[in-house]
């Protein structure tokens, strides 16, 4: 099963897509339970920079935190179907 999935912050120019192969006996919920784990570890922007929170915005330590865990919540990524030639065209990995 060939699966391109979009991870995004909500902020253009931050979008990642990577393509990836899945085995045939994986659920939907594998590969969501996939797609998290990558956002929370491997998505460049889930780890904001002072672009998206910056701590000097915040009066307090306390609002910057909450700052911080709410741009967390607004990044997602969504899965769809791809085939076999665009997942080789975009240097897919077998998972």
């Amino acid at each position: 099963m060939y699966v391109k999935i979009t991870f995004t912050n909500g902020y253009c120019g931050c979008d990642e897509e990577i393509y990836r192969k899945f085995p045939d006996n994986w659920t939907i919920s594998d590969i969501e339970d996939y797609g998290v784990d990558y956002l929370h570890n491997c998505y460049g922007f889930y780890e904001p920079d002072s672009r998206f929170v910056d701590e000097y915005d915040y009066e307090t330590e306390e609002e910057y935190e909450e700052a911080y865990e709410d741009y967390q919540a607004t990044c997602d990524f969504r899965c769809e179907d791809c085939t076999e030639e665009e997942y080789f065209d975009n240097d897919g990995e077998e998972v």
